[in-house]
């Protein structure tokens, strides 16, 4: 009986070396892959940490504006320091007693607003914390220059102008 031989064209099968090959270019591109995702679900998380901050921004502006509005006086007053100030507005340039208060509470860096400072019901506005929280008042105008800071770290600033309209 003769022996058969196979030539080399019918050999099947991969080597170790191409199974090597292909699994390292596989895991090369598993890997761009999973740093794209990651990187851009980073990006978005930024993004949103932003937007929310800017929201409750606008909303501190919104009712300092429309407190100033309805009142007929304010009083800025510096406590604790030139960053953060008190708001006090009176319901007429004659009252002596103020009748709404905004205020940055330095337990927890919040900005609070209420009719007495420090008093029940008077949580805080907004959850970011406030770096900055300050205002210059005139005779016929208050300004507001708040600055919050973002869940992860960036700040978002705005500034508002109210006319006294009571």
């Amino acid at each position: 009986m003769a022996a058969v031989t196979r030539g080399a064209n019918a050999e099947r099968g991969l080597t170790l070396t191409e199974v090597a090959v292909v699994m390292i270019l596989g895991t090369m591109i598993m890997a761009g892959l999973v740093g794209f995702y990651l990187s851009s679900q980073g990006l978005w998380l930024d993004a949103s940490t932003q937007v929310i901050t800017q929201r409750e921004a606008s909303l501190v502006a919104a009712a300092v504006r429309d407190s100033v509005r309805r009142s007929g006086m304010a009083k800025v007053i510096s406590v604790p320091d030139s960053l953060h100030q008190q708001l006090a507005l009176f319901r007429s340039s004659g009252d002596t007693v103020p009748s709404y208060y905004f205020w940055w509470d330095a337990s927890d860096s919040l900005i609070h607003a209420g009719s007495t400072v420090g008093g029940s019901g008077s949580g805080p506005m907004v959850v970011s914390r406030a770096d900055r929280f300050q205002f210059t008042a005139t005779n016929s105008a208050v300004r507001m220059d708040l600055r919050l800071r973002t869940a992860s770290g960036s700040t978002v600033e705005v500034g508002t102008l109210a006319v006294f309209m009571n």
